[in-house]
């Protein structure tokens, strides 16, 4: 019995020696301090308790069979659920047959900047906007008539590469890297012609790698969409960075074009294509300026990154 109040007594006199800064305020800055977390700490144990409560009376989810999640946090990276599918006939049901189920996605923080709001039709939601989008591509910009009638561009630079690669003979070529420089420049003669002469397209490469790379960064604001507001990585600060200047660089393009400055050579690309259904206002086929600049990044991006 002396032994449990002899520990006791220690309990105590710790406590005391270590809370003593609680109530023995000494200046107006300790006072302040002690304000400050005397309201804090209740608040913080307040949202605590309330999403505990509402995270068990949360319904859960019914998974398919998978694996035991790891203690605590379960199959959850962060505060998003997970389910990996690992087989060829799994992923048949998920893209085809649930395909309206699992056709919508978080997109990362750095997607929504760079896709001004997800006005693009990779990363927006399977609504009204995204079907309206792919079926205005299929229909009338990606259409078997408009890809027919940039068959000069292609033909052009391939021209342009065999003629580049006959002229190495009997020098090492790198064959990748002129097949990545040809696709390039084939999406980018079909999108906005071939006028990258006065510094339109300045530094556009070094832009579209850069937003490649932070796409592709892992980002905790993504896991936990609470810190995105905070940015701790500048994932967002980065990738707004970027977008301003691409920003930039497809307003001069499209200001060029429609100026007269950048002449298609009797070719009709992309961008020209697009600028026509600007012109029919509120027709069920009509686009935006926002809408026209965040499709011409997805297409070109596609080439990039297919």
């Amino acid at each position: 019995m002396i032994l449990v109040t002899d520990f006791k007594d220690k309990i105590y006199y710790t406590m005391i020696n270590y809370w003593s800064w609680w109530w023995e305020v000494d200046n107006e800055s300790d006072n302040v301090a002690r304000t400050i977390l005397t309201i804090l700490v209740p608040i913080l144990v307040l949202l605590w308790y309330k999403w505990t409560v509402s995270y068990t009376k949360k319904p859960r989810s019914r998974l398919p069979p998978g694996p035991y999640g790891l203690p605590v946090i379960g199959l959850y990276l962060g505060s998003k659920l997970n389910v990996v599918v690992n087989s060829i006939d799994l992923a048949k049901v998920v893209a085809r047959d649930l395909d309206q189920t699992f056709a919508n996605r978080n997109p990362p923080v750095t997607a929504i900047t760079v896709t001004y709001g997800l006005l693009d039709i990779a990363w927006s939601n399977n609504n009204t906007h995204w079907r309206n989008t792919r079926k205005l591509l299929v229909s009338q910009v990606l259409s078997n008539a408009n890809l027919d009638a940039c068959q000069g561009f292609r033909t052009d630079e391939v021209r342009k590469t065999v003629g580049h690669v006959y002229a190495k003979i009997g020098e090492i070529v790198d064959i990748n890297e002129i097949s990545f420089e040809t696709e390039l420049n084939v999406v980018t003669n079909m999108l906005w012609g071939r006028n990258e002469s006065g510094g339109l397209l300045e530094g556009f490469r070094e832009v579209e790698f850069k937003m490649i790379e932070l796409l592709g960064a892992p980002n905790i604001s993504d896991f936990i969409p609470m810190l995105s507001w905070f940015d701790l990585q500048g994932r967002k600060r980065e990738m707004q960075k970027q977008h301003e200047h691409l920003d930039r660089i497809l307003d001069n393009v499209i200001k060029a074009r429609m100026e007269g400055v950048l002449h298609d050579d009797g070719k009709k690309d992309f961008l020209q294509i697009m600028l026509e259904l600007k012109d029919q206002k509120d027709g069920p086929t009509s686009l935006n300026m926002v809408q026209i600049k965040a499709l011409l990044f997805r297409t070109k991006f596609l080439q990039l990154n297919p």
